[in-house]
Parts: structure tokens; C-alpha cells; sequence
């Protein structure tokens, strides 16, 4: 049907003037009004972008605060692990069933060894064992780093969920990643974000997550995550940007082309993205009143001088009106629906007939070619595989999501690229023969290499001509990456090499018994400490390579080991290197049910660590400055010598010792001077008692002394006078001499008296020393009397420099 024009030459001239007029008065109107409107939505506008920046960044610090939350509770637990040194997969899974309370802040926890196999699983046991995880970046990064990651989000193999997995490493006492905790959250779960996965952007606004490379973390819409922003081959500028690095405000349309404000916030715990979409229609909408009433305004006052004019055109031009919005609608819609109003019967009415006939041809067709596609793209787009079509000149007609996706291409390059183009120059290379074969019209199957993230990947591809009446006209292709088969193979073949160098490089003879006391396994070690060939051990009994009176002392302990017991003991070894303490460790090995099929051996040299600890005892029970017992040996010495004096009767003897003026000898001539004269007065003190007397430095610049078998109390004094003249002469120091003297006061033990009660009458006779004017010794009255003074004193002298 041929379409007819509506005539509008037959609108009158008048109409034609009273719309002028009309036009006039609205341009002046609008023009006075759009630059007024024009500073206030500027304004406004910036003000609704800085406070949705402000929401979203306030949320950013929020969804830190649970990551970073996380990470300390996850760290906590590791440290836990470590400083229980939890061994086995048994005690592991315990320890995970006991932390429920984890549940609240994970979705799964597991713990990870060393070769990737899960050994304890907070969900269940059953994954334990079956499950390898080697090749996830996650557990890479934290062998690689000893330190937690966050992982790039991935589908769980077990539930197929989008995960992201937080990591920590568990180290053993060589500081090796002896496993890996990773706690797992479930990103299309509520509790990821909380509270905040409810906060809206006006009513149909939203948060979501992406990371820099692009990849969606979180979206209201779920079966969006793990996938690329772009991977419906729409791009929005605004996502891009922020990928990029921008933190702030900006206007995008999104895949559903609606114009809308978006803000995004990077993250500091992890690099992800946090975006909100807020539709610019609601963002706006307050802006938007205000611009409807101002142009209100400027209409009325336009109304008010051609109304009827306008009226009158308007009447007539309203059913071409409806028609053009009509068309306008449908032809941005896939769908359509015919005009409400039944068309009159002239030029338009004729125009709205065709239109409708057209449009509903054009649905059916759209309807029909969609479903044929959709078809063919599901099925494509879900197989494991690259999957594509070329022409006999090799451009592509058809690929799949995979296809696409592995070279960052989009639908828009469909068409317009050949296989060459499309693939990387290497991997082009060895197809291109088997391209060959199958444009001659031969089924064809080879294997080959890729780059894949900076390493060897490999495929498996078959090309299967597409043969028609007039020959070959292309071709499809079909791509499998067999990767991991093919590592699988190399690490299968290489797995006892890899073992053997790590465990002939532990510190440490590793043995392995079977159930009837055989070796079947040792490590290198035996080589350079014990001279002893590992391969002449093998399938020996160990009573054979420890000796018979060895093996009749640890035969007890081994049958407490194969019963099931972890057993631990230290024994002296004469190493190559000369005689060391070996910590020996005999760990049972238990089967998937739990049996005990063998023993592991794991022997330590301890040696050094127990001289050290020797060391460290002797430090813990002198004064560094002085050499003399400090007051810890002192009063533990104290305790044994009053023991002594019950069971003897004997009566001991304290004398309680400060250095008079010591604060003014640290004051006027410094802290170095101070120690020195320490230094000499414990040398001193040390020289006026016996060998079987014990002298020791209390603290500061007090100093005790502990008399055994004292005849009484004038030999107490006589051992008093003895220090005080040692202290007589001057004290030399680098730069001057001085003299220091002391104070003493002495107390003796009575009956079952007990150190706190004669320690206080020492201290109570050494403040009466003082107070009758220093340089003297004061002997303490029985019981709680005042000291004896009659001991006379040494000549008081104030310390000076000589």
C-alpha cells in the first residue's frame, strides 16, 4: 500500500500568523527563563553528585571496616593455629567444627596443605581429601607471599556459587606455609554486605561492585556476577572510568539505556570498585519540578497572548501528533502495540492503518529470528569450549561467548575478522596447516600451545568442514583447553622428584615405617648427618638401622605409636658433626578411615636451642651490672637457707645495705658515674663475705647478705664493720675519684620466724642507721623492739670528689 501525505497547505494564513505570534512571545519567555534555570540546576545538579559521592563513600568505609574486620578475625585464628602447633587433619577438622562462630562472618572455612589437598572443611568432612585447589590464584599468592590475599572472585567447583576466598597462611616452626586457611564468602548472598546490600539510590537506583579488571563482584541482578561489565558488548564510559582510577561522580547510560548518575569509591582492603546507580529522572527529579514550573510560567504568559491560535493549530495537528510519537516509540521498541484510538478515515487515518500493518509483519519476523538465535547462542554459549565458524576465506561468521571473550572481541567484530586476526600469531601457526586439511574438506584434530596468563596453556582443537553442493564453504571450529590434563601428567611423572628434593633439603631425618616396622622411606639427611646411604636403609627393619639395645628402648614407644598415639622424646646422637640432642617425634599415618597404616619419624637437632635456654636461665638469676645474684637467686637462695636453719637450729643472719647519697652521686655526676661506683661497691661486697655467704645486689643501690651458721650477733657485727671498711677507701672512676659509704642494718632469724619478718626488722634497722647520721651499721631488736645502736659508727662522711 502506497502511504498518502496529509495535505497542511489547507491550515489558514491566520493560523499560520497566530502561531508566530505565539512563537515570540514563548522565545523571549523561554530565553529570560532558561539562563536563570540554567545557574540553579548547575548548582543543584553538584550538589546531588557530591552527596551521593558522600553516601557512597561513607559505605566504601563501611564494607572496608567488614573486610578489614574479617581479615583481623581470620588473622586471629591462624595465630591461634600457630601458637597451639596443630598438626593433623584430624585435630584441624576439630578445631573448625569448634569455631562455628566463624559461620557468622563466612559461608565455608577450610584448611589447605601445602600440595593443595582440603584437610578440614567447616561445612563437612566429605570434601576433605577430594578436592585440590593448587591451582587457584589464591592459594598461589599465599604459598608464595606467607601472607593473606583476597582472591579475584571465582565459581566454586563444589557448589558452583560466586565466591571470593580471604587467606591465611599457617607457618610451622621452620617458617613454612604448612597450610592455608581460606574463609569463603558467598558474593550472591545478603549477609556479604548486610545492611547495606538494602540501600537504595532513589526507587530504582543501586549499588553494585566490580573490580579493575572489569569483572562484577556484586549486582542486584545475581546471574550478572563473575561476569565482564562489558560482556554484553555494551560499554558504559562512566564503569570504565572508574576501572581506571576515577573516585567521584559521573553520567553514564547503562546497558538498558537509562541515563543515570553514578559515583564510585575504590576500596582500600581489596581492589574492588563500589558504584551506585541513581536514574538521572529520579537524581534530578526535584530539579526537574522546579524547570516544569518556570517553563509553566513562561507557557501561560504565552497562552495569554495566543491561546486560541494555538488551541486551533493544535486541534488540528493532534492525530498527526500521536501518530509521529507513536511511530517514534515503536521503532525504539522491539515490541509493539497498536494506537489505543480507532485512525479516521482520512490522510492520517490511512497513514496509522499502513503503519500498524507494517509493524506487526515486522514483530513476527523479529519474534521468529530471535527465538532461531537465542537457540543456537544457549547452546553455544554454555559448552566448555571455543566454538566458531569460518568462511573458505577464513573470516569468522559465528563465535561463541568463550570465543569472543578470548581475545576481548565483541558481536560488532563478527564479521569483520579472520581466524588469523582473531588468534594469537603462535597459536595461528599450528593451526594453519589443519586450516588447510579442512578447506580441502578432511575432519582434522590437533593439540597445541598458548601463552595463558604468562604461561605455557594447552588446547585440543577439531575442524570439521562445511561441505555443500558446490564444495567446501568454510569450516567449524571447535576449542578445548586441556591445561590442566596436561599438567596433571607432568606433575604426575615428576611428583616423586619434587618430593624427594624437598625432603632431602628439611632439617630434620624424616623415616616412614609400614605396619610391620619396615623403612620404606628416608630422606638425605641421614646422608650428611650419619654418613649413612638412604637407599641402603630401605626395606629394612628398623631394629637392623638403630641397633638391637636401641630398639628394645623405643620398643614400647613405638607400639603406643602404631596403636595411635603422638609420641615425643629427645635422645643424644653422635652426628658427623659431633655429639647433638635430637628431638624425635613419631606421628602415626592414618588411611581415609582412619587406620593407622604406618609411622612417621621426624627427628630435630635441638641442640642449640637447649644451650640457649641454658643461657638464658643463668641471665634470668644475675644482675647484669653488678655480677652479683639478683633478687630473684636471691630470695629462692633465702628460702632453702631458712629451711636449713629450722632443721639445724641455727639462726641465719640478714644485713640490708644502701649506698649513702647514691641520688646525689647520680645527679651531679650522671647515670654512668652511678653505675660504676655499682660496679665497684658489688666487687667489694663480694670480697668481704665468704664463699658459703651469699651476697646480692635487691635492687637499685640496695644491696642484701645472707650469713649462714652465725655464732651470734657479734659476729654478725664483726662481718658489718668488715664491709663498711671495704667501703672506706675511694671510689676511682674514669674522670674523678669519690667516696661512698653505706648504711647497714642487721637482723637475726628467730624460731620459725619467716623471711618477710626478718627482711622488715633489717629494713627497720638500716632506716635507724640512717637516721643516726649514715656510714654505720644498726642491729635489729628481737621481735618488733627498736634497733640496738650500739654498735658505733664509721666516721660520717658527705661524698665528694677528688
Amino acid at each position: 500500500m502506497r502511504l498518502q501525505i496529509p495535505d497542511l497547505t489547507r491550515f489558514s494564513l491566520r493560523a499560520r500568523l497566530s502561531a508566530g505570534v505565539v512563537a515570540i512571545v514563548f522565545l523571549t519567555t523561554a530565553g529570560i527563563a532558561g539562563v536563570a534555570l540554567y545557574f540553579i540546576k548547575r548548582n543543584m545538579q553538584a550538589t546531588i553528585a557530591e552527596e551521593q559521592f558522600e553516601r557512597i563513600s561513607a559505605i566504601a568505609d563501611a564494607v572496608d571496616e567488614k573486610f578489614l574486620s574479617r581479615r583481623t578475625l581470620l588473622k586471629t585464628f591462624g595465630d591461634s593455629v600457630e601458637s597451639h602447633d596443630f598438626t593433623g587433619a584430624e585435630r584441624l577438622q576439630d578445631l573448625v567444627m569448634q569455631h562455628k562462630s566463624l559461620k557468622e562472618a563466612f559461608d565455608n572455612l577450610a584448611f589447605i596443605d601445602a600440595q593443595g589437598e582440603i584437610v578440614a572443611n567447616m561445612n563437612g568432612a566429605q570434601q576433605i581429601g577430594k578436592i585440590n585447589v593448587r591451582d587457584r590464584d589464591y592459594f598461589q599468592g599465599t604459598i608464595s607471599a606467607k601472607a593473606g590475599v583476597v582472591s579475584q572472585p571465582f565459581r566454586n567447583r563444589i557448589s558452583g556459587l560466586a565466591q571470593v576466598a580471604m587467606t591465611e597462611p599457617v607457618l610451622d616452626r621452620d617458617g613454612k606455609v604448612a597450610y592455608v586457611i581460606a574463609a569463603f564468602i558467598t558474593l550472591s548472598e545478603q549477609n556479604f554486605l548486610g545492611e547495606l546490600a538494602s540501600v537504595r539510590f532513589g526507587k530504582s537506583g543501586y549499588m553494585f561492585i566490580v573490580n579493575t579488571a572489569g569483572i562484577i563482584v556484586d549486582h542486584p541482578d545475581k546471574s550478572r556476577l563473575l561476569q565482564h561489565i562489558d560482556a554484553d558488548g555494551i560499554p558504559n564510559p562512566a564503569v570504565d572510568r572508574a576501572i581506571a582510577g576515577l573516585d567521584g561522580a559521573a553520567e553514564g547510560v547503562n546497558r538498558r539505556g537509562v541515563h543515570a548518575l553514578y559515583a564510585f569509591k575504590h576500596l582500600q582492603q581489596t581492589n574492588w570498585v563500589l558504584g551506585a546507580m541513581y536514574p538521572r529522572q529520579e537524581a534530578f527529579a526535584r530539579t526537574e519540578q522546579i524547570e516544569r514550573f518556570a517553563w509553566t510560567g513562561a507557557l501561560l504568559l504565552t497562552l495569554l497572548a495566543g491561546g486560541l491560535t494555538f488551541a486551533t493549530v493544535r486541534s488540528q495537528l493532534a492525530p498527526l501528533s500521536r501518530l509521529r510519537e507513536h511511530m517514534q516509540v515503536s521503532r525504539a521498541n522491539s515490541g509493539y502495540t497498536p494506537l489505543e484510538e480507532e485512525p479516521g478515515y482520512d490522510e492520517v487515518g490511512d497513514l496509522s492503518y499502513t503503519f500498524n500493518s507494517l509493524m506487526r509483519e515486522r514483530r513476527a519476523a523479529q519474534q521468529s529470528l530471535q527465538a532461531s538465535e537465542r537457540f543456537l547462542r544457549d547452546v553455544t554459549d554454555n559448552l566448555p569450549a571455543v566454538v566458531a565458524y569460518f568462511d573458505s576465506k577464513q573470516r569468522c561468521l559465528f563465535a561463541n561467548k568463550p570465543g569472543l571473550r578470548m581475545r576481548g572481541r565483541t558481536q560488532a567484530d563478527i564479521g569483520r575478522m579472520t581466524m588469523q586476526e582473531s588468534l594469537p600469531d603462535a597459536v595461528y601457526r599450528q593451526l594453519a596447516p589443519q586450516v588447510a586439511k579442512a578447506l580441502e574438506g578432511t575432519p582434522t584434530r590437533t593439540e597445541g600451545t598458548y601463552e595463558r596468563k604468562g604461561k605455557e596453556g594447552f588446547f585440543e582443537c577439531h575442524l570439521l568442514p562445511d561441505m555443500r553442493d558446490e564444495g567446501v564453504v568454510g569450516y567449524y571450529v571447535m576449542t578445548f583447553d586441556i591445561t590442566e590434563r596436561k599438567q596433571a601428567e607432568m606433575r604426575s611423572a615428576s611428583s616423586e622428584r619434587r618430593l624427594r628434593g624437598l625432603t632431602d633439603n628439611v632439617p630434620a631425618l624424616l623415616t616412614e615405617l609400614d605396619l610391620e616396622e619396615r623403612v620404606v622411606f628416608c630422606n638425605g639427611r641421614y646422608r650428611t648427618w650419619l654418613g649413612i646411604e638412604p637407599a641402603s636403609m630401605m626395606n629394612r627393619h628398623i631394629r637392623e638401622t638403630i641397633g638391637e639395645a636401641n630398639y628394645e628402648v623405643r620398643k614400647p614407644l613405638l607400639a603406643r605409636a602404631f596403636a595411635g598415639e603422638v609420641l615425643s622424646f629427645e635422645q643424644t646422637a653422635e652426628l658427623l658433626i659431633g655429639e647433638r640432642t635430637l628431638q624425635t617425634t613419631y606421628l602415626p599415618h592414618r588411611n581415609a578411615e582412619g587406620a593407622v597404616v604406618g609411622l612417621y619419624v621426624v627427628a630435630h637437632d635441638v641442640t642449640d636451642l637447649k644451650q640457649k635456654q641454658r643461657q638464658l636461665d643463668t641471665l634470668a638469676r644475675e644482675d647484669a651490672l653488678t655480677g652479683l645474684p639478683n633478687r630473684r637467686s636471691f630470695e629462692e637462695h633465702v628460702r632453702e637457707a631458712m629451711a636449713r636453719s629450722r632443721r639445724s637450729g641455727k639462726p641465719v643472719c640478714l644485713l640490708f645495705l644502701d649506698i649513702d647519697y647514691f641520688k646525689s652521686i647520680n645527679d651531679s655526676l650522671g647515670h654512668a658515674a652511678g653505675d660504676a661506683v655499682l660496679r665497684e661497691f658489688g666487687r667489694r661486697l663480694k670480697e668481704s663475705v665468704r664463699e658459703t655467704d651469699m651476697a646480692a645486689r635487691y635492687a637499685g643501690d640496695e644491696f642484701v647478705i645472707l650469713l649462714e651458721n652465725v655464732g651470734g650477733a657479734s659476729e654478725a657485727g664483726m662481718v658489718a664493720q668488715k664491709v663498711l671498711a671495704a667501703m672506706r677507701p675511694a671510689f676511682h672512676l674514669s674522670s674523678r675519684t669519690l667516696q661512698a659509704t653505706a648504711s647497714i642494718g642487721v637482723a637475726m632469724s628467730q624460731g620459725d620466724e619467716d623471711f618477710s619478718s626478718l627482711f622488715m626488722r633489717a629494713d627497720a634497722a638500716l632506716y635507724a642507721a640512717k637516721k643516726e647520721g649514715k656510714n654505720r651499721f644498726m642491729m635489729a631488736a628481737p621481735g618488733n623492739g627498736a634497733p640496738d645502736s650500739d654498735s658505733a659508727p664509721w666516721p660520717r662522711q658527705e661524698p665528694s670528689s677528688a
